[in-house]
């Protein structure tokens, strides 16, 4: 399947998910990232907060910024703006550079923790689309959730590398940012469809390394159900970024699933 069939059967495969995930009574799995999402924020919100003050301070103390006198100093005209406007405009933009080193790290967490909800939901997609039926194991629920979260440590660490790579290249050559860009959020999503279809992937016997070739081979799918993924979260405020959380896994995953059972079905997966 070239690129961009494949692309357009990752789009199609994550809104045919909708009837099948609510038609089959799995609807209440929406609610568990839901769930993750809010403790998350919370917990990144006083995280962030207390880094970025403990950075302001560092910076104050290794500045010496209070000890500036009222007169006679060349700054002390402006003492007032250094020791507290520019105390709240330098945390402000640590928190803001913060958010943006943070996003492909949350980005990854998220699908780690996300990772035992993500296993059990694909096995019972394949389970009321086939018949087949996986008696639950938990010995196999941990092998799951370990193979996903060394999937989402080594695709963290590629697109660390590939954004590395692309910054240094756009500050070789400053255009190159027009080509850099669109090419950097296209290899985000291939790695989000990845994970989405390594839960079939491991169901169904593929060591890592089959996993990986099989992707590769339908990257098309894997871009085009990352894209959903991320579609999902462009709504505007935390309500919108809330319905995100609630659709965007759960319909990739199942949408990843439906895929793969179909490619199963018409020649041996681990051959594509």
């Amino acid at each position: 399947m070239n690129f961009f069939a494949g692309f357009g059967k990752g789009v199609s495969s994550f809104f045919k998910a909708f009837g099948i995930v609510f038609e089959k009574g799995l609807w209440h799995y929406i609610f568990y990232p839901l769930i993750m999402m809010l403790v998350m924020y919370l917990l990144t919100l006083l995280l962030i907060g207390e880094l970025a003050d403990s950075l302001k301070d560092w910076i104050h103390s290794k500045l010496e910024l209070e000890s500036i006198p009222d007169k006679g100093h060349w700054l002390s005209w402006a003492k007032g703006f250094v020791t507290g406007w520019l105390g709240i405009i330098i945390a402000t933009l640590i928190k803001i550079v913060m958010w943006f080193i943070s996003g492909t790290f949350v980005k990854y967490t998220t699908l780690i923790f996300l990772s035992p909800i993500m296993s059990l939901l694909s096995e019972a997609v394949e389970e009321k689309v086939t018949g087949k039926k996986f008696p639950f194991s938990f010995k196999q629920l941990m092998k799951d959730v370990l193979r996903g979260t060394l999937i989402s440590l080594r695709n963290m660490m590629l697109e660390y590398l590939l954004i590395l790579a692309g910054f240094i290249l756009c500050i070789l050559f400053a255009p190159l940012t027009f080509i850099v860009t669109p090419l950097l959020f296209i290899i985000g999503w291939y790695f989000i469809g990845f994970s989405m279809l390594d839960y079939s992937c491991e169901r169904n016997k593929m060591k890592i390394s089959e996993g990986v070739r099989f992707i590769r081979k339908n990257k098309g799918i894997a871009v085009g159900l990352g894209f959903c993924y991320s579609l999902a979260f462009i709504l505007p405020t935390f309500i919108g970024t809330g319905i995100g959380m609630m659709f965007g896994p759960i319909m990739a995953v199942a949408a990843a699933t439906l895929i793969f059972i179909e490619l199963r079905d018409n020649t041996d997966a681990k051959k594509i």
